[in-house]
């Protein structure tokens, strides 16, 4: 048996791939939260947070006419998430007919 340095398992969890896996996905689900308040309520529960990048939000739609309708309200929503965001420059809507927001 060869000989390896002891790991400290709390260490090794939190550096683990699957530990930085959970971590984006609980940022990403408070921020679908915080978003579902700032946008207009006619359109909550019809997007979700899919990603985010250095300077993009990506946002899932239920379908062709809520991305039209954010996109004629990007600019206002861009300003509301660039308020807590001030690195985002981009929404990018991608629908997703399969999207169900429970």
């Amino acid at each position: 048996m060869r000989y390896e340095k002891t790991v400290n398992v709390c260490e090794l969890i939190e550096n683990s791939s699957l530990a930085k896996i959970m971590k984006k996905g609980l940022f990403l689900n408070e921020l679908n939260i915080r978003l579902q308040r700032l946008f207009p309520a006619q359109y909550q529960g019809l997007y979700q947070v899919a990603d985010i990048n250095e300077n993009e939000l990506i946002l899932e739609v239920t379908n062709a006419t809520v991305r039209q309708a954010l996109l004629f309200h990007q600019q206002e929503l861009l300003n509301l998430v660039r308020h807590d965001y001030p690195t985002i420059t981009k929404l990018k809507f991608i629908i997703n007919p399969e999207f169900a927001y429970s």
